[in-house]
Formats: C-alpha cells, structure tokens, sequence
C-alpha cells in the first residue's frame, strides 16, 4: 500500500457483465461491456500496459485488465519505500489543531473495528502456543509472525521477497520464498495449524490457485485468516485511485467482503466469522495528506487527470466521517478479513 510506488492506475469503472463468480473466479469470458482507459502516469510503462481496472457490475469484482505476466511483477515492487521491507511511506500531514483532535477523538469513538489478534487465532487452534505451527503466505516484513513468535508459537513465512524472506531468517522464523500460487519445494507434505493470508491475496495473480495452496497446507480442523482491503467501503469508491488500498498495479484483483467470502469459501474452507477494520485512519491529517501526495505524483507526471477525484480536504473528511460513523460495516471500514476452517 505504498504512496511512492511508481505506477497508480485508474478510478475503477463497471463491465456491463462478467457471468456468476464461481470458485474459479471470473473467466473474463462473459459478456463484455464497454473497458475505458483510465488516469496513469504518462512516464511509467506498466500504467500505460495495466491502466484499465473494471468491476463486475454483477458480483462486484474488480481486476486489473490485462492482468500483467508473472515475470513482470517483480518489477512492480521495486519502490523507493515498501512495507513488505518495513519502511514508512506515509506523509507526516499538517501539524494538528484542536480541531483535528476533536474530530479525530469522534471518529475514535464510532471505530468499532474487530481485527483478529494472533492470541485469538491461538486459542482457537486448540492446542498449547508451543505446539503451534504457522504459516503466514505473502507475509512480507513478518510483523505478524514476529507476534506469533513472541507468543510461543512455531512461525513460517512464505513470499517472493528475497528481501522480505532475508529479514524473516535474520529474526529466526522460517523462511521460505516463493508465491501462493507457485509454493516451493520445502513446503511440500507440511502442515499447519494456523495458515493466514492477510493483505496477500489482492497480490495474486491467481487466487483460487493461491487458497487451493492455502488449503493443502492447512491441518484438518486448522484455523485459515484471510483479509484483504473493502473495495465496497465508502472511502475506496471515493478516492479509489488516491485511495491507500488501490495501489493497482500490485494489487490485481479488488474484493467486495461478498466476493472474499466466497472465494474462500469456494476453495473448501468453513467460515466461523468475518470481521472488518481500518475508520479512524481515514480522518487523519496523515492519511489525508499521503493520499494527496499520491494526487500531486500523478498531476506532476503528466497523467490525465479528468477522472480523478478532488484532493483530499479537511472538510471533506469532515463530511466522510458524517456519512460513515453509523453506516453499515462494509461500508464502513477498509479492510475485511474471514477466519475459517478447514473441514476435517
């Protein structure tokens, strides 16, 4: 979710029909509507190659359109700052006035956000911390595991950064490169008690290949997370491009929590209960002035720019939290995420 990646491409349009979702996800063969080109960065090629991002207007998945080949994805993550390497992206904001903290302490007050806390996935895997092994697929800095580690817990780490995968052995958890989809050899006949996909899926290029790996490597009776970002909150259909949660062409696919519940549910797991997170960021003067920096970059490369939305304001934030404090939940919140099962 970085803002100084190199290529944001466009405010996501709807198709007039992509046919049922089933577990294969779209086939892109349905009836096609109408794709528009959309905002990029005139200077970054991949913009130019991936700059169309269409919706079904059925089921409401989103994807970039094409979807770029295997071999060029490395290249989509060489950034000046990413936060699979740990770094901050993020723009320091304004200074912050009495006013921001009042609005800031309201918006504190309506975040009833519930994300899944690794001593909550420990307790329901049933067994005592030590005996407990997990495997976090496309896990990046290994924050997480870091948590699960700390807590007793016997943590792997599976992503394609040989950076991110450096890191992991350098803190003592089990490295591991490689993709959701194109696991490696040292994972084969394993399995795990915890298996979590958090933020990793939207990455893939194909994510029913990516759960079916989940699902292999899961224990029967385990316990399987899956989040990713709300691409049917309120404050991803208003700023969409300037949007954290966008950042195409890394992330591929955009899900609705209808679309994620039944991808994975698709893939064979029982799902126990979904929850959501990410309000009381929006409203920040951090938040808002990264998103506007994100703006300012694809005005200052020459993007077309009659498809973007207007800059981030205070007053808009104000009206954001207006429209969001008491709206329905996937409306509410950036993230979505499912702990399931798999069946024994």
């Amino acid at each position: 979710m970085s803002a100084k990646h190199k290529p944001r491409v466009g405010k996501i349009r709807r198709r007039a029909d992509w046919g049922k979702l089933d577990v294969k996800l779209h086939t892109l063969r349905g009836r096609a509507g109408r794709l528009a080109q959309l905002p990029h960065r005139r200077q970054d090629p991949a913009a130019d190659a991936y700059g169309r991002v269409t919706r079904c207007r059925r089921c409401g998945l989103g994807a970039v359109e094409p979807l770029p080949s295997a071999e060029e994805l490395p290249a989509f993550y060489r950034l000046e700052a990413y936060y699979t390497h740990g770094e901050s992206h993020f723009q320091k904001g304004e200074a912050v006035t009495f006013a921001d903290r009042v609005r800031d302490h309201l918006a504190w007050r309506f975040d009833k956000g519930d994300p899944a806390k690794p001593e909550r996935l420990i307790a329901l895997a049933g067994k005592p911390a030590g005996e407990i092994r997990v495997l976090d697929i496309g896990c990046g800095h290994g924050n997480l595991l870091k948590e699960f580690k700390a807590l007793g817990a016997k943590a792997a780490g599976l992503d394609p950064d040989p950076e991110a995968v450096e890191n992991l052995a350098k803190a003592g958890i089990a490295a591991h490169q490689g993709t959701g989809e194109a696991p490696p050899e040292s994972l084969a006949g394993q399995l795990f008690d915890i298996v979590i996909m958090t933020h990793a899926i939207e990455h893939c290029l194909d994510p029913v290949k990516a759960l079916a790996t989940a699902f292999s490597l899961t224990r029967p009776g385990g316990v399987f997370l899956c989040e990713a970002p709300n691409c049917a909150a309120t404050h991803f259909e208003r700023f969409n491009i300037m949007s954290e949660m966008f950042d195409a062409p890394r992330h591929l696919y955009f899900f609705t929590p209808d679309t994620l519940r039944r991808v994975i549910e698709g893939a064979g797991f029982a799902i126990e209960r979904d929850y959501y997170d990410g309000f009381l960021r929006h409203f920040t003067n951090s938040w808002r002035a990264t998103e506007n920096h994100i703006r300012e970059g694809i005005v200052k490369d020459g993007g077309e720019t009659s498809a973007l939305p207007p800059a981030h304001s205070r007053m808009e934030t104000i009206r954001l939290l207006m429209e969001t404090a008491l709206a329905d939940k996937k409306k509410k919140y950036d993230c979505v995420g499912f702990v399931a099962r798999r069946p024994v």
